[in-house]
């Protein structure tokens, strides 16, 4: 177990470094700056409506559980950090909202099927009622579900839907806050490349390092939210 669990360190690190590097031959190699001034330049623009009418794309993305990172990059390039951290987290918020009422109504049948397949989603329905605060978050901060999926499996159980959106709205926002945060600075180190002033290499260092040190910060905390809540649904269902 323990050769396991250092083995999983060492492909997140790994990892980590891999997305680093290739962020920063994007910038320098890619014409990231044209293509950052210009969605830069659109986000001015529409200004705050704009981010929040953009943030309702993560709505049929969670329908159809289509891959939100990119949209969520493309929404940070478009109207820097602030604006796309309020866009994105209404965004996944409303998307979470909708797939667990459809998954409450009319995408029950599907969803007991996924449940028949998938042990874990199987367990949820036994383990949780309408005070599972704690554990709603829990589910929600671990990489173990698809964030679409889990809703609507979610639907399907007797949480509460309120207690469900504030979980969801707690659980997220470190992540989303770091996808918003390295898409911004991305952005504005590509719009510095395409521009007259020449950055250093060590400030492609710092960008570097800060987006490893916060991935595997994040890698760590759903790490152990994963061992977390195995435990807490083991142990629920053995009661």
């Amino acid at each position: 177990m323990t050769a396991e669990r250092e083995g999983g360190g060492v492909r997140l690190v790994a990892g980590s470094l891999a997305l680093a590097a290739a962020a920063v031959a994007a910038i320098v190699w890619l014409p990231l700056g044209a293509w950052s001034e210009a969605l830069a330049d659109w986000g001015a623009g529409v200004g705050w409506p704009g981010a929040l009418l953009a943030g309702l794309l993560f709505v049929p993305v969670c329908m159809f559980m289509l891959p939100a990172t990119l949209l969520t990059y493309a929404i940070a390039f478009a109207f820097g950090f602030g604006p796309a951290l309020v866009a994105v987290e209404v965004g996944a918020l409303l998307g979470a909202a909708t797939v667990f009422a459809l998954g409450r109504t009319l995408a029950r049948g599907w969803v007991e099927r996924q449940k028949a397949q998938r042990p874990l989603l199987a367990a949820l329905d036994e383990v949780l009622n309408e005070r599972s605060f704690g554990l709603l978050y829990l589910i929600r901060l671990s990489p173990l579900f698809p964030y679409a999926l889990v809703g609507y499996a979610l639907g399907a159980t007797r949480a509460s839907a309120w207690r469900h959106l504030a979980a969801t709205a707690l659980a997220i926002l470190p992540q989303v806050a770091l996808t918003c945060w390295i898409g911004s600075q991305v952005a504005a180190f590509s719009r510095d490349v395409g521009s007259e002033r020449e950055k250093a290499p060590l400030e492609y260092a710092l960008l570097a390092l800060g987006a490893v040190a916060a991935l595997v910060v994040m890698g760590v905390i759903a790490k152990r939210t994963r061992a977390a809540l195995r435990e807490r649904l083991e142990a629920a269902s053995a009661e």
